[in-house]
């Protein structure tokens, strides 16, 4: 196993996990020296090109997500006709290993983990990804309690005609977690995803599943016909609060759930907060609509009567006539015809009754029209159009990251489909994109500003970055981003980042400068004057002996500081003064002798005698050397020795 290395890259290390679909190893990124997890596609699938084509299609869909809560795709490959994906390595147990091992899971543990997998499924389905397969097989937990949610790209695949034929091992192991419109083979959408949420909420809490049975296909009747044990009912430990949550996102009809991951997460945040509120009931038209038929029994009773009645009444001899007794031939010939008269009668009142209740119950199909992507107020009249009432419409705001305000983006029933006339159509109308604060990334690295942004729900296309010198931001560090931190704008936004670029320079020489000359090669390199050591020297215009931290030639950033050492400058040292009286006398060899007497003893004569051979020298100054600087030595040091 660890000889082998897909792509060249990825060394298989060891079999972590293994479906029905894919095998998971362990392997190490040898380009980039890190572990990996690798999913390999099982052999019987690599010849089906549907398969292959959903599958490469939707992991590299997958791979544009981009949150905290779901596991990362790399990476996606082929070799030797075996498909594989590339993600980020979880170290750490998967939630149905902790359902197993210790559930019912405390309330406070269900909400934390329910809310980091709804903001998961939330991001992934703003950018249109439903997930469709959700289960806690799926969802991963890091040793410090971070879920991740993985398997992205690969659960639409999954669900689709070719692997529920041919693998039933993997409906088996997704079943429980199904949604009634997956179990019937109808169209699903983020409400598929909120179901299987309850569905893992309701694991979470009891300990049980929901449904259970024989065989997958029991299981999927029992989503689709039958009601489940309420999660109190199982556990009295559980908020009357968190219980409404479950009920909400099991209701069989999707228009009956929660319209979206954002409103699951809102009640969650309140959930323990304010936990006795009345019991979740769905309402009516949250499921499909029974059609009243009006009682007729009564009605029907009565009109068979009243024919009878005047059967009878036409076939009786008038009271008020005088006739002679009927033959009995006659009486017998009479008595039948008036029976064949009210059979004839009953018959056709029956007839007549059935005719009535058939078309009663009979409510004909029409077709919805699509009105998605058209303004609202458009969409009603279209509706309208088509046979259906105003009472019949109705419209729900939502936030949206495609549509624009006012336009419909989604509808239910879909457009384009056959429909009971009576059948009520909900209309989903953008909000426009939903609004987010900026977060404050200045002074941060660029990535770490990148990430943040993305945790926040911007888009990494959407996030620009701009240059500009700094002398105050190290360089690569944000100085700005526009909009402002705080901001509240749309999350589709554009966010500008301006990033700190420094410019260099080059130090100059300075050693041997005087102060003045030095403090103006400093300024004109763009470069800071910072201390000089002795002080008490500046205002005497001393020489530099050396510089520091930074000595010639060094590159370093505009605006950095150079301190110096000086040292004083022998040509603003003023001459000794004293006095000189005597005598001087030429003598033939040329040389200069004269006394002085300068003893107090004669002070008011003397001789100075001075010899001076070949030149006059000049007084010689004496200085202390000045410290070195702690660290780096200054090369090319002045030394003041009076020449």
């Amino acid at each position: 196993m660890t000889a082998r290395a897909l792509g060249g890259r990825y060394r298989l290390e060891q079999k972590i996990g293994e479906g029905g679909m894919a095998v998971v190893y362990r392997a190490i990124d040898t380009l980039l020296d890190r572990t990996v997890a690798v999913k390999m596609l099982r052999s019987q699938y690599a010849e089906d090109e549907e398969f292959v084509r959903r599958f490469r299609q939707e992991a590299q869909a997958a791979a544009r997500l981009s949150h905290p809560n779901i596991v990362n795709v790399y990476d996606v490959g082929v070799e030797d006709g075996q498909q594989y994906i590339v993600m980020e390595y979880v170290d750490g147990p998967t939630l149905k290993d902790v359902i197993l091992e210790r559930a019912p899971l405390p309330v406070e543990e269900v909400i934390r983990i329910s809310r980091q997998i709804c903001s998961a499924l939330q991001h992934a389905h703003e950018l249109h990804v439903v997930h469709r397969d959700i289960k806690p097989h799926n969802i991963l937990l890091t040793k410090s309690g971070q879920v991740k949610v993985a398997d992205f790209g690969i659960a639409r695949a999954a669900t689709g005609q070719t692997i529920a034929h041919r693998q039933a091992t993997t409906v088996l192991g997704s079943v429980h977690y199904f949604s009634p419109e997956q179990a019937r083979g109808g169209p699903t959408d983020a409400k598929s995803d909120i179901y299987s949420l309850g569905v893992v909420m309701y694991e979470m809490l009891t300990g049980k599943l929901p449904f259970e049975g024989d065989s997958p296909v029991s299981v999927a009747l029992k989503h689709l016909r039958e009601p489940f044990v309420e999660p109190r009912e199982i556990n009295k430990d559980i908020p009357q609060s968190v219980e409404n949550i479950v009920l909400r996102c099991l209701v069989k009809e999707p228009e009956g759930r929660y319209p979206n991951m954002a409103a699951v997460m809102a009640d969650l945040d309140v959930a323990l907060a304010r936990p006795d509120v009345p019991k979740f009931a769905p309402s009516e038209g949250m499921d499909d609509k029974t059609i009243v038929v009006p009682a007729m029994g009564d009605r029907l009773s009565e009109a068979l009567k009243s024919a009878q009645v005047q059967g009878e009444r036409s076939a009786a001899p008038s009271s008020r006539a005088s006739k002679p007794p009927m033959a009995p031939w006659k009486r017998a010939s009479l008595i039948a015809g008036i029976v064949v008269l009210s059979l004839a009668a009953l018959g056709f009142g029956s007839y007549a009754a059935i005719v009535i209740v058939t078309r009663l119950l009979t409510v004909p199909n029409v077709e919805v029209p699509s009105v998605v992507g058209k303004p609202v107020a458009s969409a009603v009249a279209t509706l309208e159009a088509a046979g259906f009432s105003k009472q019949q419409i109705q419209e729900k705001f939502e936030p949206n990251l495609k549509a624009a305000s006012g336009i419909v983006y989604q509808q239910s029933p879909a457009g384009n489909t056959q429909v009971k006339k009576t059948r009520d159509i909900t209309l989903y109308v953008s909000q426009g994109a939903p609004k987010v604060a900026v977060p404050d990334v200045t002074n941060e690295p660029l990535d770490q500003a990148k990430q943040a942004l993305t945790s926040a729900g911007f888009s990494a296309d959407n996030i620009v970055v701009q240059t500009d010198t700094s002398t105050s931001v190290p360089s690569g560090d944000v100085i700005s981003s526009d909009p402002a931190p705080g901001t509240q704008v749309p999350i589709t936004s554009k966010i500008t980042l301006t990033v700190s670029q420094q410019q260099y320079v080059t130090v100059p020489k300075l050693v041997g400068l005087t102060l003045q000359q030095a403090e103006a090669a400093i300024q004109a390199a763009g470069l800071t004057l910072g201390t000089v050591t002795p002080s008490d020297l500046a205002s005497q215009n001393p020489l530099v002996s050396y510089a520091y931290p930074y000595i010639q030639g060094d590159r370093v950033p505009v605006g950095s500081t150079i301190n110096l050492y000086v040292v004083p400058n022998p040509a603003s040292i003023p001459p000794s003064n004293g006095t000189a009286n005597g005598t001087g006398n030429s003598v033939d060899n040329g040389t200069e002798n004269g006394t002085a007497n300068a003893s107090p003893d004669n002070s008011s004569a003397g001789n100075t005698t001075a010899g001076v051979t070949g030149n006059a020298v000049a007084p010689t100054v004496e200085t202390a050397p000045a410290p070195q600087p702690p660290g780096k030595s200054a090369p090319g040091q002045l030394k003041h020795d009076g020449h």
